[in-house]
């Protein structure tokens, strides 16, 4: 499917622009066919943040799934309505259309859709609380990466189980996932595992009681994001928005936003370097304390 290159090569802009084009042609087509362009559609507005377009390619692709004697197209249409429905706030709905989705890619030895239904089940487990049954999903995710060589799923395994690690307090196991994390992730070279580390290591500075370096390293994720035309998967916002508040409470509206804006304003080699402690933060310096 060329929606997949598309992210995975952070081409988010192109394949976007190709599927707008087609997607008026979307109904005089084939069940199949259809199904396929709408499952582009609704995976390329789910990696730039437009919720509205993600939705409306999710209400087309629904009445599709009984139509479909494909259980290959089943199985990514039903992961890629688990990525919709955190939007509207239904993480149950999600976790059973995830969970219907990893059933079907299991009986299929699909290694790498098996890896990413995982991946998403299981961060959908973490924003539900789930948290013993978010490590299965995850550890048998990472394995799956390793096993098949996928760099950057074995990274965003990686970064993920950190967030998890955090979330359930086992803080001393954040960092080392996190760091094996970005090692995998600067030889992959994707824009999303760089944003998605660093609002894991963010989330692992906050627990630590560390308020300041985690708004200059959200800020940052925030600021990869923007270049690559992304935005914050939907299963994650609602963790990162609490995060958010925690900060802004601790370090005053002020001053939250202006280390925030300097994370943004970092470029990816000094945001990993600063992640990673190879760089010492440099706070703006009226406020420094």
């Amino acid at each position: 499917m060329l929606g997949l290159f598309w992210v995975l090569r952070d081409r988010n802009r192109e394949g976007r622009l190709l599927v707008d084009r087609l997607l008026p042609t979307a109904d005089s087509l084939p069940p199949h066919e259809r199904a396929e362009l709408l499952w582009a559609a609704l995976a390329m507005a789910d990696e730039v943040g437009d919720d509205a377009a993600a939705q409306a390619a999710a209400e087309r692709l629904r009445p599709l799934l009984d139509q479909l004697d494909d259980p290959h197209l089943e199985g990514v249409s039903r992961l890629a309505l688990a990525w919709t429905l955190p939007i509207a706030g239904d993480y149950d709905g999600a976790l059973r259309s995830a969970l219907d989705s990893l059933d079907l890619f299991r009986r299929r030895d699909e290694p790498y859709w098996t890896f990413l239904a995982g991946f998403t089940v299981g961060g959908l487990e973490i924003a539900t609380g789930n948290f013993d049954e978010a490590r299965r999903h995850l550890e048998e995710a990472r394995r799956l990466a390793d096993q098949s060589d996928y760099g950057w799923a074995a990274a965003s395994s990686r970064a993920l189980e950190a967030t998890l690690a955090v979330a359930a307090g086992r803080l001393d196991e954040g960092g080392p996932l996190l760091d094996e994390a970005l090692r995998l992730s600067t030889a992959a070279h994707s824009i999303r595992n760089f944003s998605l580390i660093l609002a894991a290591y963010s989330e692992l500075a906050l627990a630590r009681g560390d308020a300041e370096r985690a708004a200059l390293l959200m800020g940052a994720a925030e600021g990869c994001r923007r270049r690559g035309g992304q935005r914050s998967w939907p299963m994650l916002r609602r963790r990162e928005q609490e995060a958010l508040s925690r900060m802004r409470e601790e370090l005053g509206a002020d001053r939250f936003q202006e280390v925030y804006a300097t994370g943004i304003g970092l470029n990816v080699q000094n945001a990993i370097a600063i992640a990673s402690g190879a760089q010492t933060p440099d706070m703006p310096a009226s406020q420094a304390t």
